[in-house]
């Protein structure tokens, strides 16, 4: 019996993206897998943003034309072992 009730499929994908959180440091983590609606951003423990806190990522680095990519906003919506997921706003 399949449990899975994800509207989008994940797809591995290990990149570098900022996540920015209001009022704290900048920081640059890894992520696991991506899908249409989230991310998992790969962190330790200790320092991470609470369930509930709105985010804000973008893939480091230029997009081909140069620009920078997209910030976008998301929220925290699971804390795991390995990180904590986060949902994109409007998904």
């Amino acid at each position: 019996m399949n449990t899975d009730r994800r509207r989008h499929p994940r797809i591995p994908m290990e990149v570098e993206v900022e996540l920015h959180v209001p009022a704290e440091a900048l920081r640059v983590v890894r992520t696991r897998d991506l899908s249409g609606s989230g991310v998992l951003l790969l962190m330790p423990a200790e320092g991470r943003p609470a369930i509930g806190a709105r985010v804000q990522v973008r893939v480091v680095g230029a997009l081909g034309d140069g620009d920078a990519p997209p910030l976008v906003p998301a929220t925290v919506v699971r804390d795991l072992p390995e990180g904590v997921a986060v949902a994109f706003e409007g998904c």
